[in-house]
């Protein structure tokens, strides 16, 4: 049997009376697959796009703020259009500044002596410790030189991406309903809920990606860390892949302490690092996101590695908003249907 909905469109309702979502729910299964299957096969296109309604996002943060204090638009477009234009100049001058700052920590530390009365085995330990982290430094900076044609291919993208995003959007607006055949509206509903709860979870972790980096940096000036403002850069952007943006931005930090100051440095950034996460854990950290995940952080952790792992960059982009998805697809057909 079925029904109209308000639109006029037609909705199956089975004996009971309620609307049967069973085929959407296998459209949405097979659109999630094949967005995974893309993302495989094409990690450097699907995460450019990623990246590109993340950081349409981020972006639109100060065009509502100017919207909200002075309601002129015109002053809301300009703030976008110059974050947008500060945006693509990082792009194109910090990465190189980036890759730099690696090779000078590797010649760095390549070069040190220590100057600690430490017995030989200790010495000799820590002497194979500085190569194995310097030839591994080394190998991500021939990565990134290997992979750079595919890198500009998605830095252009994700220019493109940015640009074009508020076009995408009134064009998918219009469209989402066709997307289902059972009940487009309770479609669309989960669809909005679901770009919904990735747009709060980006902007709170805007702010404290941001508290983080700025409390970093502070304290790497303090203990003498050179690069400080550098590896701070380095530890905001971080600030957005859980767990492994800490462990890859520890690196460069744990380098330059060792180089500069020696063991006492590394130990000194260890209580800075620990401090400032631990802050960021309990409290300013669960203020700001509040309940935005709802997710423990040990699936978090195991989900980033896993899709990390498979799918590569772009897996550790999506990890979250696979999570986030699959429990809003439980939420809207899983426990509908077991109702």
């Amino acid at each position: 049997m079925s029904r109209e909905n308000k639109k006029g469109k037609s909705e199956v309702v089975d004996k009971k009376g309620n609307i049967n979502t069973n085929h959407d729910m296998l459209l949405v299964s097979l659109y999630f697959f094949l967005f995974v299957f893309l993302a495989w096969k094409a990690p450097y296109i699907i995460g450019a796009l990623v990246l590109g309604f993340y950081f349409s996002i981020i972006l639109s943060v100060p065009y509502d703020f100017v919207m909200k204090k002075t309601k002129i638009k015109y002053l809301a477009i300009g703030a976008y259009v110059l974050v947008v234009v500060i945006f693509i100049y990082a792009i194109i001058s910090f990465f190189p500044t980036v890759i730099g700052q690696v090779n000078a920590v590797i010649q760095r530390a390549q070069g040190a002596q220590l100057t600690l009365d430490l017995p030989s085995w200790a010495v000799k330990y820590i002497d194979e410790l500085k190569v194995n982290v310097s030839a591994f430094l080394g190998e991500v900076v021939k990565y990134i030189a290997n992979a750079l044609p595919s890198l500009v291919t998605m830095v252009m993208l994700l220019i493109v991406t940015m640009l074009g995003i508020e076009s995408i959007k009134v064009y998918f607006n219009n469209k989402v309903q066709l997307l289902f055949v059972d009940n487009p509206e309770y479609g669309e509903r989960f669809i909005r809920q679901f770009f919904s709860d990735v747009r709060r979870y980006i902007r709170g972790q805007v702010l404290v990606s941001l508290i983080s980096a700025t409390l970093t940096t502070i304290g790497l000036y303090f203990i003498g860390v050179p690069s400080a403002l550098t590896l701070g850069v380095l530890s905001f952007i971080g600030g957005f892949f859980p767990f492994i943006g800490l462990l890859i931005t520890a690196v460069p930090m744990y380098l330059l302490a060792f180089t500069s100051q020696g063991v006492k440095g590394m130990l000194w950034l260890t209580v800075l690092l620990v401090a400032v996460n631990q802050t960021e854990s309990w409290l300013y950290g669960p203020r700001i996101q509040g309940n935005n995940l709802k997710l423990h952080w040990s699936v978090i952790m195991l989900s980033i590695f896993i899709f990390g792992s498979i799918l590569g960059f772009a897996g550790v982009l999506l990890a979250l908003p696979i999570l986030l998805f699959v429990r809003n697809f439980w939420r809207f057909y899983i426990l509908k249907l077991r109702r």
